[in-house]
């Protein structure tokens, strides 16, 4: 009796593309030279779907999830190589710093917040992008005043807690002698 030995069929791999030679040199270029490694990925995930017989394989050779597999034969199917980049994000936050928003800023921190109608003593981010919203009708966020803040050399950290002065400019101030440790 002969011993059937397991005959490996080379079953195609769900959600696979048939890629052309034209396209297999573009994955493979994207594969080698992209500029972010999740290009890289999914340019590899798609490359060896034509090689490999499952979507663990897969995952077991490129290091990653079976849903990642899974979503970037998806994402490939629908929308092709450039589907992989991922979707472009524009960055607005230069655009909402303009120059008179900085000018706003940078006043704004010359006066003080008493001086603005802020009751308060001393700036925190989010009161600036609150005053600023007002004042030039621009909202932004409290990472972006902070971003703003660092463009003009300011910077706005948490308040520490001074006592000294304040209990200096008492007429009965008696300063604590050297090394105490009374409170």
């Amino acid at each position: 009796m002969a011993r059937l030995g397991r005959q490996k069929y080379r079953m195609p791999i769900w959600g696979a593309p048939l890629l052309s030679a034209e396209e297999r040199r573009a994955l493979d270029h994207d594969y080698r030279y992209a500029a972010t490694r999740l290009v890289r990925q999914r340019s590899h995930i798609v490359l060896l779907s034509a090689q490999l017989e499952s979507q663990a394989e897969i995952a077991r050779v490129v290091g990653c999830s079976l849903d990642s597999v899974q979503r970037t034969l998806k994402l490939y199917c629908r929308r092709g190589r450039s589907g992989l980049r991922g979707p472009v994000r524009l960055r607005h936050s230069h655009a909402r710093r303009t120059l008179g928003w900085l000018k706003a800023l940078a006043e704004a921190m010359q006066r003080g917040p008493e001086a603005c109608g802020v009751k308060r003593p001393t700036w925190t981010a989010p009161l600036l992008a609150q005053y600023l919203t007002e004042q030039t009708g621009v909202a932004v966020g409290e990472a972006t005043v902070r971003r703003g803040l660092k463009s003009l050399d300011y910077v706005c950290r948490r308040p520490t807690w001074v006592l000294r002065q304040k209990a200096q400019a008492e007429p009965d101030y008696c300063p604590k002698p050297k090394g105490s440790k009374q409170s």
